[in-house]
């Protein structure tokens, strides 16, 4: 059986709109370098809903900022939710988000565009040259240079491309690969995400974590291990309660001095056991404060996960039915782990044995 009906029409309406814009918009795209000088202003564009996909753009900003100390930067992505976890950076000025109800009001999506084409940029990034959005935000906005990966038989709107590494490559770091065009190789950036937490932040992310955790009866002190879980992913990447309950109970016999914190959401709101303390944050930024004074983070493969590996808390990421290499973490002390190779029990063994090669 081939694809379904809605695919092959939504495939050969793509062919045809881009034979239509090819036509109308012809345009030529360079492999050669782009010269580094008078960089000073660069929009990000990643038009994108979900948590990780947005913080695997962290790479390529810090790539950036190392390439171009003395440039701004604008991001433009999808939901404004997540924007507070590109600010610290201190080379990002704005965050624009782009609402999918926009779509709905053609007046506010003409306001939109004005808004988005108000600006003269040195340099525009597209980071997903496959996405219809990502290209028309890419050919709407006004940049000298316009940046991409090559996608031969896509209208492009871009002036330079680079072509796609080979291989299996974790999609957080294949944007670095865009920096060949400066005359880098990728290997010589950091190879993992952070939003860049600032001490400042850090400290109050200890500080109210105890106070939330002592809202519930905990008598904190310092030397404390303190391990948090987080159990809600999308679709078949959800691991059931009756594993996490399994897991948990062998972690408490291997682990009985540490405190396990239960990360609760909109979609879970019942802790998983009793004996569990409780976490719930909608501010991202905050979160990841808190998750980053944990001696470890345990999820699925989910947005949280990200977040946690880039607040830099040791992050252990169990995988279902994703690719660990390709949407894993990345961390010094992270841990990617396919649950179906082992029981919960065996699981709990491996984390705890990990988690006692960093932590005295």
């Amino acid at each position: 059986m081939g694809p379904p009906l809605h695919s092959r029409l939504r495939k050969k309406i793509k062919n045809a709109s881009d034979i239509i814009l090819h036509f109308l918009f012809p345009t030529h795209v360079s492999h050669d370098p782009i010269p580094t000088e008078n960089i000073n202003s660069i929009l990000v564009i990643r038009i994108n809903y979900r948590i990780g996909n947005i913080l695997f753009t962290t790479p390529l900003l810090r790539a950036l900022e190392q390439q171009f100390p003395n440039a701004k930067v604008d991001i433009l992505i999808g939901a404004a939710y997540p924007a507070a976890l590109l600010k610290g950076f201190p080379t990002v000025k704005n965050v624009f988000d782009f609402p999918r109800k926009l779509l709905k009001s053609p007046l506010d999506t003409y306001n939109y565009i004005q808004k988005l084409r108000s600006k003269q940029y040195d340099l525009v990034i597209n980071l997903n040259t496959g996405s219809a959005s990502d290209r028309g935000a890419t050919f709407l906005a006004k940049g000298t240079y316009k940046l991409g990966f090559n996608s031969p038989g896509n209208w492009s709107p871009l002036t330079h491309v680079v072509d796609l590494p080979k291989g299996n490559i974790h999609e957080a770091l294949k944007p670095l690969y865009l920096m060949n065009i400066f005359g880098n190789i990728p290997t010589e950036f950091p190879q993992y995400m952070d939003i860049y937490l600032s001490k400042k932040e850090q400290y109050e992310g200890k500080i109210e974590l105890k106070k939330r955790l002592s809202a519930q009866g905990l008598i904190w002190h310092d030397n404390m291990k303190i391990i948090g879980m987080f159990r809600d992913a999308r679709f078949e990447k959800k691991i059931d309660n009756e594993w996490w309950a399994q897991w948990y109970t062998q972690m408490k016999k291997l682990n009985p001095n540490a405190i396990f914190i239960d990360i609760l959401s909109p979609d879970v709101r019942e802790k998983l056991s009793d004996d569990l303390y409780t976490l719930l944050e909608s501010d991202l930024r905050i979160l990841g404060a808190m998750l980053s004074q944990m001696d470890m983070f345990v999820c699925g493969d989910t947005g949280p996960m990200h977040l946690a590996s880039a607040s830099l808390v040791p992050t252990i990421a169990l995988f279902k039915a994703t690719t660990p290499s390709l949407y894993g973490t990345l961390g010094e002390h992270d841990l990617s782990l396919t649950i179906a190779d082992f029981s919960p029990s065996e699981i709990a063994q491996t984390i705890t044995k990990h988690l006692a090669t960093f932590h005295a």
